[in-house]
């Protein structure tokens, strides 16, 4: 039996973004809530959190985009690089959608998805934001 082509590497990105995203904004909010931070800690807080996972991606994309995902030894650091930039990524993207809901917006559209509040908006909702 012939095994299904994998993935290309950016649905295998956004399938793990549906997944983690939701997990990490469930982690970060219960931390800043434990934390005790006021709103404009958590919302100076939240902003660090995407701008590092900017440049992470900034500075990892390419690993992202071009790695097969085989074990290899010699691409054991890739790997590593991989997993700890799509971490960084989800919780980036996790951290931007909390920041849009405590601007007032749902929450903010990465990589052909939306992240944030997925009620049905009413008229009186905000625009999400666009990550561009």
């Amino acid at each position: 039996m012939r095994q299904p082509e994998p993935l290309n590497p950016v649905d295998e990105l956004r399938l793990y973004l549906d997944f983690a995203v939701p997990l990490c904004g469930a982690e970060i909010a219960h931390n800043l809530k434990q934390w005790g931070h006021s709103r404009e800690q958590a919302e100076n807080w939240l902003r660090g959190e995407a701008e590092r996972a900017g440049a992470s991606l900034g500075e990892n994309g390419d690993i992202l985009q071009f790695s097969d995902g085989r074990s290899r030894s010699s691409r054991a650091r890739a790997q590593n690089r991989v997993i700890r930039t799509a971490s960084e990524l989800a919780r980036g993207v996790a951290a931007a959608a909390l920041l849009a809901q405590l601007e007032g917006k749902r929450g903010v559209e990465a990589f052909g998805g939306f992240y944030g509040v997925t009620t049905r908006p009413t008229e009186a909702d905000s625009a999400r934001v666009d990550d561009g």
